[in-house]
């Protein structure tokens, strides 16, 4: 990630689905499953599309997409009510290094906030089952913004509610939108892709990539380029 990187940056921004949490397997498969049962086919390409947008702009696509009968809202509603009891009971599965990548940088001091697309209550419910609230000092969600990725909003009210500039940021993202809006604010996008692997226009945007969070500490590259311990 370059040597002077993590050394200089004060914030670190994560996003949650399919970053911290696999939720995005259960969003696209059982999303899909309904929507087959309804007679309707999402294809990827909708899928790239919205990942990452506000609830709003997402159905906006759907209904372009699909036509104005897309039963979006019943559908979605599904979808909602059946991870938000997964979340309730702790089923849904962190994603590989997210609590050991927050340990880490909780260990060393480093200021981090959750940013979001989904609103504050699935948000709350995931990361209070998870035990992960403890290591965020903000948490912003759909509910606190106007806009959705790829506006940069999300991401540069997480750092002015945390006091950082953005040039002392970096974000951690696994959508298209995410990087978008993270580069857009003047940050450091970091890519763990989930479901999408970076494409030629992403790879321009995306200032470092991963295979998954654990890689982050695993290879030593965070230590090698700070003066931080790993600890976790």
């Amino acid at each position: 990630m370059g040597k002077k990187l993590f050394k200089n940056l004060d914030l670190f921004i994560f996003d949650m689905d399919g970053l911290l949490f696999d939720t995005e397997t259960i969003y696209v498969n059982y999303g899909k499953e309904l929507a087959k049962e309804a007679g309707y086919i999402i294809t990827d390409e909708i899928i790239e599309k919205t990942t990452g947008m506000t609830e709003e702009n997402v159905e906006a696509v759907y209904i372009r997409e699909l036509g104005k009968n897309f039963p979006y809202k019943e559908l979605s509603g599904k979808v909602y009510k059946y991870i938000i009891e997964q979340a309730k009971n702790g089923s849904i599965p962190l994603m590989t290094g997210a609590e050991e990548i927050l340990q880490y940088l909780h260990n060393n001091d480093k200021k981090m906030v959750l940013a979001t697309s989904a609103d504050s209550l699935m948000a709350n419910t995931l990361i209070e089952n998870k035990g992960l609230k403890k290591y965020f000092s903000h948490i912003i969600t759909a509910n606190d913004v106007t806009n959705g990725k790829p506006n940069p909003e999300v991401f540069l009210t997480a750092a002015e509610k945390a006091g950082i500039s953005p040039e002392k940021s970096a974000v951690f993202e696994d959508s298209f939108n995410g990087i978008r809006a993270a580069h857009s604010a003047g940050m450091y996008p970091v890519m763990i892709p989930d479901k999408l692997q970076p494409t030629d226009e992403i790879k321009k945007l995306v200032h470092k990539k991963f295979d998954n969070l654990l890689e982050v500490i695993e290879l030593k590259r965070l230590s090698q380029f700070t003066n931080m311990k790993v600890t976790c």
